[in-house]
C-alpha cells in the first residue's frame, strides 16, 4: 500500500507541475504576445507604406530621407525580431535547464531504489 500512495503522490505532482508549467507557457506565448507583435508589423508595414505614398507619389519627402527612414525602420525591424527570438532563446534554456534538473532527481531516486533493493537481496541471502 505504501507504494501505490506514493506513486499515487508522485502523480499528483506531476499533474500540479504540468498545470503550472502550462500556465506559465501561456504566458510567455500566449495570444497577447501574438497580438503585440501583430501590432508592431502593421506598424512597421504601415509606416513604410507611408513613406512610399508621400516619398514616392506625393514627392513630399525627399528620396534621400525616403531611403533613410526606411533603412531605419529595417534596422528597428531587425532588433525586435532579434529580440524575440532572445525570448524564445531563454525560455528554451530554461525549460532545458528545468528537465535536467528533473532528470538528476529521478536518477538519485533510482540510485537510492538500487541501493535499497540490494541491501533487501543480501538480507535475504
Amino acid at each position: 500500500m505504501k507504494g501505490e500512495d506514493q506513486l499515487k503522490q508522485e502523480l499528483n505532482d506531476f499533474e500540479k507541475e504540468k498545470d503550472r508549467i502550462s500556465n506559465i507557457v501561456g504566458q510567455i506565448g500566449g495570444t497577447k504576445a501574438n497580438s503585440n507583435n501583430n501590432l508592431i508589423n502593421i506598424a512597421f508595414f504601415g509606416i513604410l507604406f507611408a513613406l512610399v505614398i508621400f516619398g514616392g507619389v506625393l514627392k513630399k519627402i525627399s528620396l534621400e530621407i525616403e531611403i533613410a527612414a526606411a533603412i531605419l525602420l529595417v534596422v528597428l525591424k531587425i532588433a525586435w525580431m532579434i529580440h524575440e527570438a532572445q525570448k524564445v532563446s531563454h525560455f528554451q534554456f530554461w525549460i532545458l535547464n528545468s528537465l535536467e534538473f528533473r532528470v538528476n532527481e529521478m536518477n538519485k531516486k533510482v540510485r537510492n531504489i538500487e541501493k535499497t533493493l540490494k541491501k533487501m537481496e543480501n538480507n535475504c541471502d
